[in-house]
């Protein structure tokens, strides 16, 4: 309504009018009441006749414009002290785990993306957020990884478990003779005890990325493990396979519902 010309301009006059009784009134009658004519007349005249997100009052745009400022370099100050302590929290909660504390992957899990949902509020970049998220990306790799390798580590025990009792059988009571022979029999239980170890120590200060390749190469240079079984083995744990690997590519579960409720 007061966009229409006609109305703005009444408006106008009846506040020029008022402006004009204000003086009236404070020449005749006293400066006080004369005065509040004056700023009703006035304040009309503002109200209607200029477009407010155009009024800049004297020394407002300068205190804004500090005030923005000021927040700026608190909200970065706030994203550089946020980084770190964050950072610190996801790593303690992700190694706490390896100490059998009660600390779930689902609890783990809302802790992660809840302190990154909180940064990314603050402006804090992607980038920014995966590094800080490392930690958790490390132990939650070398934890599925190690579903595997542990696995691999049962079937390892069986072989050497069968090498030990086929030497344990043949040196019997008797003194040792043929120690070609009992170099031939100790050869499968050393192999089978190395590898064991291998796979135990495979992830140790590895970057988590390297982590499904190492395990892989593993299994693929085993001297003890048959070709049966590593076929075996693969089509049994394929779909933890493909877990480890979208997970690692995507920073995210493909399977939540399993790896969560573990």
């Amino acid at each position: 309504m007061l966009k229409k010309k006609w109305v703005k301009n009444f408006l106008f006059f009846i506040a020029l009018a008022l402006i004009g009784a204000g003086v009236i009134v404070t020449l005749t009658i006293g400066t006080t009441e004369g005065t509040v004519v004056i700023v009703t007349g006035l304040g009309l005249m503002v109200l209607t006749q200029f477009e407010w997100h155009e009024i800049k009052l004297l020394g407002m745009e300068a205190k804004l414009r500090d005030t923005i400022n000021d927040a700026e370099k608190v909200l970065e100050s706030l994203r550089k002290v946020s980084l770190p302590i964050s950072e610190v929290a996801i790593s303690l909660a992700s190694r706490t785990g390896r100490l059998d504390t009660a600390t779930s992957n689902k609890d783990l899990y809302k802790l992660v993306y809840s302190i990154s949902s909180e940064l990314e509020q603050i402006g804090v970049k992607q980038d920014e957020l995966t590094a800080i998220k490392h930690d958790w990306f490390y132990f939650t790799t070398f934890d599925m990884c190690s579903l595997l390798s542990n696995k691999i580590i049962t079937i390892l025990q069986d072989h050497h478990e069968e090498a030990s009792k086929a030497y344990h059988q043949w040196v019997g009571n008797k003194p040792i003779a043929d120690t070609e022979k009992q170099l031939e029999l100790l050869k499968p239980v050393r192999d089978a005890s190395a590898e064991i170890g291998e796979f135990r120590n495979a992830y140790w200060k590895k970057p988590y990325k390297d982590m499904p390749a190492i395990l892989k190469k593993l299994i693929d240079d085993s001297k003890v493990l048959t070709m049966n079984e590593k076929q075996t083995f693969w089509e049994e744990n394929q779909e933890i396979w493909n877990d480890v690997l979208y997970f690692i590519e995507n920073n995210e579960f493909r399977r939540p519902e399993i790896w969560l409720a573990a």
